[in-house]
């Protein structure tokens, strides 16, 4: 099915409307380059080091992102960045499909020289395909996923099934001449943003303790650490006396922050709901450490430049992990990972993780 997808854009006339703009010419040499990440936030976060890398790598060059909305705000405003392309999810199969073909129409149009697909999947493979870019990097299966490897002319073998994503990106950048000479990334928070988050936390903390921001709510069971340990790590870190706590959460997680307050004893506070992942990432910022499973909340946390401690279980932490210091994992299971854990060897990994080994870990970082 995936081959005949793309072989089928190929064999399009080029009268088509998705290939109009057929012609490529770089503008006083400046290249156009589109990078193509749709989701998730967390992997959206993880592409920023490679985006950075870019920028040194072609200062006067245009650079845009193709985004889906819910992670827009990660990339947005960033000074690196020159514009981002939207692709809007629609539910229904049929507008769906004609909802992609005008994007790829949008991003033909555009005209670019260089295609980066970090994403690999079949829908961002057909982005790359339909772009018509000259060259249209991506890498080698498997990393390159549902036979998205056919849309790329340049295929970037990784050196290791075990890298971090991060590594990953940047080695995709590598073929452009592209190196990062650190991890220091941008989440653009704009002022008001900032002064609103302040005013919050300004409130309600001690300003005299550090803040913990523990975030308790994973998207999947095998990366589930026991909410009974996150109530009992809340409790340690509040008798201790110099540390406040703050259980934050994201869209459809306020029943699980709520359930580890009642687990606990001494009631930390939980986090209001945030308008957008801006905010978020600015109350994060302000912590003096995230303490949390493998999210996109714990990417954040890392790229706002926070110390993270971070409980993994039926994912592999050296894929997984951020790589920014500093940063402690804590992680019990085999070693190395299988590539598919099961949910019961996951549980048991991630409760053979001890609150108070979280706990002399988060003292260990906490600035």
């Amino acid at each position: 099915m995936y081959v005949e997808a793309y072989r089928g854009f190929e064999s399009l006339p080029l009268r088509h409307p998705v290939f109009r703009g057929l012609a490529h010419a770089m503008i006083n040499g400046v290249p156009r380059i589109l990078i193509i990440r749709l989701s998730a936030i967390g992997d959206v976060v993880r592409v920023l080091p490679a985006l950075h890398a870019l920028r040194n790598r072609f200062p006067n060059a245009q650079i845009d992102w193709a985004i889906e909305p819910k992670s827009l705000e990660a990339v947005s405003g960033n000074p690196a960045l020159d514009q981002c392309l939207v692709f809007e999810r629609v539910p229904n199969k049929k507008d769906s499909t004609r909802a992609l073909l005008r994007f790829c129409r949008q991003v033909r149009q555009a005209q670019y020289d260089i295609v980066l697909d970090f994403h690999g999947i079949f829908k961002s493979g057909l982005i790359t395909r339909a772009s018509g870019a000259p060259k249209r990097y991506g890498f080698t299966a498997p990393r390159a996923q549902e036979l998205s490897y056919l849309a790329t002319n340049q295929r970037v073998p990784l050196l290791s099934p075990r890298m971090n994503r991060i590594e990953e990106n940047l080695e995709l950048c590598k073929f452009l001449g592209a190196r990062s000479p650190n991890l220091e990334v941008t989440i653009h928070v704009p002022e008001d943003i900032q002064a609103d988050v302040d005013d919050y936390l300004h409130q309600i903390l001690d300003s005299g303790k550090k803040l913990i921001a523990v975030h308790a709510p994973v998207d999947r069971p095998e990366k589930q650490w026991p909410l009974e340990y996150f109530a009992e790590l809340c409790d340690l870190l509040l008798a201790d006396g110099r540390y406040e706590v703050l259980l934050t959460w994201g869209p459809g997680q306020l029943e699980v922050a709520e359930k580890v307050r009642e687990l606990t004893r001494r009631k930390p506070e939980v986090a209001p709901e945030t308008p957008g992942l801006k905010h978020y990432a600015w109350m994060v910022q302000r912590a003096d450490l995230y303490f949390g499973g493998d999210t996109g909340p714990m990417h954040i946390a890392s790229a706002m430049g926070v110390p993270v401690v971070a409980v993994f279980g039926g994912t592999d932490p050296a894929k997984h992990s951020p790589l920014r210091p500093p940063c402690e994992v804590l992680y019990a299971g085999p070693e190395p990972p299988p590539k598919s854990m099961d949910l019961a060897a996951a549980e048991a990994a991630l409760r053979a993780i001890s609150p108070d080994t979280a706990y002399e870990a988060c003292l260990r970082l906490a600035r």
